[in-house]
């Protein structure tokens, strides 16, 4: 979804007349260095930076492993599909500048999901409005997307059609398919369920998600919703809904992004519980949210449709609408986090997520469980594990962390302009976007206090 999303967007769109075909970037991968470490001993804080030259800053800080545009803004991530050998990323842009406006889908398709291609924005804002957050389903030989149209009064959900592998898409001439006449009404998700489909999208300022049932993605007929439930002080956003076994019983994740209200601005909360096809119920108590991240930067994450590994991947924005602003000026504004395989685990007498980077982890800790003390990796910034406070931490930020077996196993995964930690078991990660003052070194060594 777009920046802020609220009632009042920042930025007064303009109608689009064409896509703009955006130059590829090539994107090598780091070639990792896996070694067991410790962490430094400094907080870290995001510097304001201004520095003459865009062109150094872009070389200081354009990921390797991490997606972004070759140039101008990106949001959310978008009707995440595999489609006849391809991982398609659509993600909120902006094809004339750095900041937020003119919402269109951008487009970049993977065979790995670690090295994109980015090619010319698939479905482009036009004179009936922006094109805001959504899903897409793989139907035979079609891709079809599901988003949101958006003016300054009205959001209402419609569909566009690909029959060459999402490089062209055609408008629905009927637009829209779903429609409850609202000002705030967005951010489709739509799934395969048993011999139909399933639509989940939000009423915001409600916190609620809404299901819809539909046997050809253009008559849709309200089945429910949920909500409000456990964090409810910013409007809930992009949210997904799928299920995961564990122990050979299948259950059932709903994810919820809000904005503000998460634990340092935007956020993204999760519920565990059953969906019968129309109903969603929770297994626990919602009175306290459950969060997918302890860091400022992981939101409006969503799962790919149709993994044909029988994986659930998940890929969020890593960005927060409270700090994006301190973000320097380059020639490109955001990135993806590293895709997650996630998966179920049993954690405090209940079933939690879990979450696994899909990459080799630039360091992993794999120690003997300490007891007192805290150790980790140190150098532009400070990772590790504190026994006495029982929390896994990045910097100033902290995940509680109650190890139940003798080893210590922390993740590290250290790109241009980020770090995401992720203990061994899945069940903890902290992601942040760190740009640092430029020819600051990226090592981590390892210490213990």
């Amino acid at each position: 979804m777009p920046a802020k999303k609220t009632t009042s967007p920042p930025g007064k769109t303009k109608p689009i007349s064409k896509p703009v075909s955006i130059k590829m970037m090539p994107r090598t991968p780091i070639s990792p260095n896996v070694e067991m470490t410790e962490l430094a001993s400094r907080r870290f804080t995001t510097p304001r930076l201004a520095y003459d030259s865009a062109v150094s800053l872009d070389r200081e800080y354009r990921p390797r492993l991490h997606f972004t545009p070759a140039k101008n803004w990106m949001n959310d991530p978008n009707g995440l599909v595999w489609h006849k050998g391809e991982y398609h990323l659509f993600f909120q842009h902006n094809p004339f500048g750095t900041k937020w406006g003119h919402m269109s889908w951008g487009h970049a398709v993977s065979q790995d999901l670690i090295n994109w291609e980015e090619l010319p924005v698939a479905i482009a804002e036009d004179q009936d409005g922006a094109i805001f957050s959504g899903s897409a389903v793989s139907v035979g030989d079609e891709i079809v997307a599901i988003y949101t149209r958006h003016t300054e009064t009205h959001q209402s959900q419609c569909i566009a059609r690909s029959t060459d592998n999402g490089r062209t898409f055609v408008k629905y001439e009927n637009n829209p398919v779903l429609d409850e006449n609202k000002k705030d009404f967005r951010d489709p998700k739509v799934f395969r369920y048993q011999d139909h489909w399933i639509m989940c999208a939000v009423q915001p300022w409600d916190h609620q998600v809404s299901f819809y049932k539909s046997t050809d993605l253009i008559s849709w007929q309200h089945l429910s919703n949920f909500g409000p439930a456990a964090a409810i002080d910013g409007v809930w956003e992009c949210p997904d809904l799928f299920p995961l076994t564990i122990d050979g019983e299948q259950v059932w994740v709903l994810l919820v992004s809000l904005n503000p209200g998460g634990l340092y601005g935007s956020g993204t909360q999760y519920f565990i519980g059953d969906f019968d096809g129309t109903t969603f119920t929770p297994k626990y108590s919602t009175e306290q949210p459950r969060w997918i991240d302890f860091g400022k930067d992981n939101y409006a994450g969503v799962t790919f449709n149709n993994e044909p590994n029988g994986k659930r991947v998940f890929i969020a924005w890593m960005a927060n609408w409270e700090h994006v602003k301190e973000h320097p000026e380059t020639s490109w504004s955001n990135a993806m986090t590293i895709p997650r395989e996630l998966g179920l685990a049993r954690y405090a007498h209940e079933i939690v997520l879990t979450q696994q980077p899909m990459c080799t982890p630039t360091y992993e800790i794999n120690i003997p469980m300490p007891h007192t003390g805290i150790v980790g990796l140190k150098g532009f910034v400070k990772v590790g594990y504190n026994a006495d406070k029982k929390v896994i931490f990045v910097d100033q930020f902290e995940a509680p962390y109650e190890i139940s077996g003798d080893q210590l196993h922390l993740k590290v995964v250290v790109d241009q302009s980020s770090v995401e930690v992720f203990t061994g078991d899945g069940i903890r990660a902290i992601t942040l976007a760190i740009f640092l003052p430029p020819g600051t070194g990226r090592d981590l060594a390892s210490f213990t206090e």
